[in-house]
Formats: structure tokens, sequence, C-alpha cells
């Protein structure tokens, strides 16, 4: 089955992480454009700054001229004697070349103009009030005095006035200077922001794009366009915005129009000194544009970051289903593997009984010779002691009773050694005296060997203690016993030597024969093999297999070897017990 990929376990982490995710890219778009917005608001107030002093600066040489003008001796001279107006004319005509001014004029005490720089229109200005403009006005307190206007071409102009002083301090006339604002702003077309300033009617009077010039934000209006000299029908209207609020700023986002940026960040700084407020339109387009890039990165990474997670997840759950389903073959394994060790174990069992069996049939001739000669004995004691006891020998015929007694003990000593020959071992290693068990099993061959004429050469030691089975290890003893007496057969000297000692922590058992020894030594302990001929019945060649398989599970070893001239001889190493553990 294929792996979700997240468990139900991680559903809540993985919401969890979509929701951080979301707050993640959230919060990078949110302060990149604030941070973005900053530096451009920073930017704009620079620019609107720069702008401000650059107008300022501009229109401060006409300052100055103005000054300048109102205290002509031959300005006052004018107003004192009108009959110099034609020289004045031309003399301000001749300032007005030098010094850039659009046009200059003189007015006397009540406003109306004296003399005019302006050779064309001269008959038609000499004359005109402009007492009630509020550069007159102004200059009437002693003040500089400002004002702006367009006429009806579109051309926009910006007036300063002074008054100019009689002896004793009052105004008795006045000069007015005009600045063709066209030429001023030609500087600052190359400007890549936009920047306009507006008067206290919302009409933009100078720009640095010459189609925002004249245009009227009333949100912004504080007095109506007629409060200045301009042509109505001029006048339009600014284009339509509507103000957004993001990273703490007011950006300002416009339908259609051509000269501005699409959203604008806006900043303002009042202007005193021309009576306007200059405006910068920052482009926040890419402000926006690199918050989005951020939070596109941001949400990238985080992408990448939770795929990684995901893939991991989904490895680490394939691996847990891969080891799950590892273990349960592990363990169906482990159960065959054990059910097959059961029955290798049983089977082993039942050889190794099998071998006992096929051990107690090699020596049953023998055993029932054995009990023959007790029970022939004890017959005859019998009848002596029914004829001694019809006689009257009592004494006699008791001790006929304790030789039948005696008679019948050995015939359960026999018995006792082959019944426990015969069952089969199931307990666990406990302490066992080797020399006990070599006793048992010597007289389980005894009366083998006395048929056959064979001589049991015995030298043994009386405490040999091991961790073993008695019954498994007389299994071995007798089988290795049985063997000896088979490969004699023929020989000449029928010998076994039976060396039973003890060194070096080791109990160590030898039994050699005076046979032919071994043709194949190597193979002696493999299943099967066998040196006996075929069809003799006397054995399947399990015996020493199986012996070899016991006496490793007590912790010993068996090996076998030639001896010199002839015969065999086999050694049982077993690890010896302390006399401490022997009592224990």
């Amino acid at each position: 089955m294929i792996a979700p990929l997240f468990p139900k376990t991680l559903r809540y982490p993985v919401i969890a992480f979509l929701v951080l995710s979301l707050a993640l890219v959230t919060a990078s778009y949110n302060f990149s454009l604030r941070s973005g917005l900053d530096r451009l608001a920073r930017s704009g107030s620079v620019v609107v700054a720069q702008s401000a002093d650059r107008l300022i600066a501009q229109l401060e040489s006409y300052r100055e001229l103005t000054d300048l003008m109102s205290r002509h001796p031959q300005v006052a001279a004018l107003i004192e004697n009108r009959s110099t107006v034609p020289r004045t004319s031309e003399f301000l005509l001749r300032i007005a070349l030098t010094t850039g001014a659009k046009e200059i004029h003189t007015l006397d005490a009540e406003g109306k103009v004296l003399a005019s720089s302006t050779f064309d229109d001269n008959a038609q200005i000499i004359g005109t009030d402009w007492s009630q403009r509020a550069d007159v006005m102004a200059a009437k307190t002693r003040r500089m005095g400002v004002f702006h206007s367009a006429d009806v071409y579109g051309r926009r102009s910006y007036y300063f006035a002074r008054s100019v002083l009689a002896d004793d301090g009052q105004p008795q006339g006045y000069v007015v200077v005009k600045v063709n604002m066209d030429e001023l702003e030609a500087e600052w077309r190359i400007d890549e922001n936009v920047v306009t300033f507006f008067d206290d009617a919302g009409i933009g009077f100078v720009s640095n794009r010459l189609a925002v010039a004249l245009m009227r934000d009333e949100t912004i209006a504080q007095v109506p366009p007629t409060a200045f000299d301009y042509p109505l029908a001029l006048v339009t209207t600014f284009p339509e915005y509507e103000i957004h609020h993001a990273g703490g700023h007011a950006l300002w986002q416009f339908q259609d129009a051509a000269e501005m940026p699409k959203r604008a960040l806006v900043i303002s700084q009042d202007v005193p000194l021309i009576e306007m407020t200059a405006r910068a339109f920052m482009d926040a387009e890419p402000a926006l544009s690199d918050a989005r890039l951020l939070a596109a990165l941001t949400a990238a990474m985080l992408s990448l970051f939770g795929l990684g997670v995901a893939i991991f997840v989904q490895s680490r759950a394939r691996l847990a289903d891969r080891l799950r389903l590892e273990e349960e073959a592990n363990s169906q394994l482990e159960a065959r593997v054990a059910k097959r060790n059961a029955q290798l174990q049983k089977a082993q069992d039942d050889l190794i009984h099998a071998s006992k069996l096929t051990a107690l049939g090699q020596m049953s001739a023998g055993i029932s010779h054995e009990l023959n000669q007790p029970l022939s004995a004890i017959q005859n004691y019998a009848e002596n002691a029914k004829k001694l006891i019809e006689l009257g020998r009592d004494p006699d015929a008791r001790e006929n009773l304790t030789l039948i007694s005696e008679q019948t003990q050995r015939m359960g000593r026999i018995i006792h050694n082959l019944r426990g020959f015969a069952r089969k071992e199931t307990e666990p290693l406990e302490r066992v005296n080797v020399a006990d068990v070599l006793e048992a099993s010597l007289g389980l061959a005894a009366q083998r060997a006395v048929s056959e004429g064979i001589v049991f050469k015995v030298d043994t030691i009386t405490d040999a203690w091991v961790d073993a089975g008695h019954v498994r290890l007389q299994q071995v003893i007798v089988n290795l016993l049985s063997n000896a007496m088979d490969a004699l057969g023929d020989s000449a000297v029928k010998e076994i030597s039976v060396s039973l000692t003890r060194r070096r922590g080791q109990v160590q058992l030898v039994i050699a024969d005076t046979g032919p020894g071994l043709a194949d030594i190597d193979r002696a302990f493999e299943p099967f093999y066998t040196t006996k001929e075929i069809g003799a019945s006397k054995g399947m060649g399990l015996g020493l297999s199986i012996s070899y398989g016991i006496i490793g599970s007590f912790g010993g070893l068996i090996s076998v070897e030639n001896l010199e001239g002839s015969g065999a001889a086999f050694t049982v190493t077993l690890p010896a017990l302390t006399l401490q553990e022997a009592e224990e």
C-alpha cells in the first residue's frame, strides 16, 4: 500500500506550517513594502526640498531685482516727475533684457501703471489699475508682494511687487517684476519624478510636466480659481485617483493619467516664500515589485522547505513500512526457523535415542547372559534352601537366602543401568561425576567384553565433576566403548585402555583400542560415515556424529587420532568443576 503524503498524526502540524508560511509570506511582503516606501518617502522628501530650493533660487534673482528697482533713483524720479515716462520705459526694457525678466512695471501710489518695459503693449497697459492685486496690496504694507496668473494662451507668470518709499517713509509708488514660468520649467523637464507646485486654489501652477500645469485638484483647494487671474477655460480637472494605505503610507492610484505613475507616493511640502505647496509624485511600483518579489522568494523557499519535509516524511513513512514488512517477514522467518529447529531437535533426540537402542541391541546378548547367571544361581540357592529347611538346617538355609539377596541386588544394578541408559534425558545440565558414569558404562559393556575376549585396562580417578547430562554422557561413553569393541574384530590383541584424568581445569577421558585404526580419520565425525561392512547391522554411521554434538553442548570437545602401530584413541575433554562448585 502506498503511504499517504502526510500521516494523520501530521495533519495538524501541516496545517500549522501552512498558516505559518502564509504569515511569513505576508510579513515579508509588508516588511519589504514598508521598507521600500520608507526609502521612497525619504527620497521624495529630498526631491521636494531640492525642487523647492531650485525654484526659490531661480526666483530669488527677480526678488532681488524688485528690491533694487524700488530703490533706483530713476524710478523715484519717474514717480515724482511723470514727464520722464518714455525714457523710464526704455530703461525698464534694458533692465528686463539684461536680467531675463519678462516685464518690469512702475506704478504710482494709487496702483496705476506709469511705465512699462513692453513697447508693443505700452499704450494699452499705461494707466491700468493694479491696486487690487495681491502683490500690490502686500507691497502697500511694505512687504514683498507676490502674485501669479496665466493669460488666455496659457502662459503662466509670476510677479514680485515692492513699494517705492518717499523721504517720509510712506509708499509713493510701486515696482512690479514679471517672470515667465515656462522658461524656468524648461530646465526641469528631464527630472524622473513628477513635481508640481499647487496654489491655494488647488491649481498646479508650476510643474516639470507641462500636461499637469493648470490642472486643479479640488480636494486640496482652499479658495476658488477666480481668486487668481486664471482663464477658467484653460483650467482642467486633476486626474481621478483613489487613496490606498499600505506599508504605513498612503498610495495614490491613478485611473487614466499618462503623466502620472500608476501608483504614487505623494510627498508634500509647504513653500511659504512663494505661497504654494510642492508635491512630488514618487512612483511606488518599484517598491511594490520588490515586495512582491521578496514575498515570492519567501514563498518559494518555504515551498522548497515544505517539499523537502514532505519528501523526508514520505521517505520515513516508506522506510517505516519497509521496516515493518521486514520485521513481519523476520518474525515469520524466525517462527519458521524456531519450528524447524524444534523439528530438528526432535529428530536429533530421536536419533540419539535410536543410537542408544542400537547400542542396547548390540549389547543385548551380553546383558541377557549377565542376567542368566544370577537367575541360575538364585534358582539353585532357592532349591538348596528349601531342602535345608526340610532337613532343619536353618543356618545353612539363611546363608542361601543371603546369597539369593546378593544375586538379586546384582540383577537390580544391571537393570538400573540399562533403564537409565535407555530413557530420554530432557533435564538441564547438572553436576555429574564422570567417574560414576564411566563405571556404569563399563558395567553395561562388561558382559560383551567377556564373551568376545576383550580386556579392559582402566586407569581412573574418583572425583571428576563436570556440568553435563548423566544419561547423554553415558550414551557417549557407551558408544565409544561399543565402537572400540567393534573395531577389535579379529585382532590378535583385544585390549581397550580407558583413562580418566583431571589437569589444568579440564577432565579428560581417553578410550583407545588395539584395532586397525581409522582409514579416513578426517571424516570420523561426519553423519552417516562408517567403516563397518554394509549389511552388518551394526549402525547407521550416526553414533560419533551424535556424540560430537552432545559433548559440544556440554562445552567440551571430542577428538580422535590413530595410534602408532595399530589402534585409534578417542579423547573427550570437558571443563572441570572446582571442588567448591561440585559441592554446591
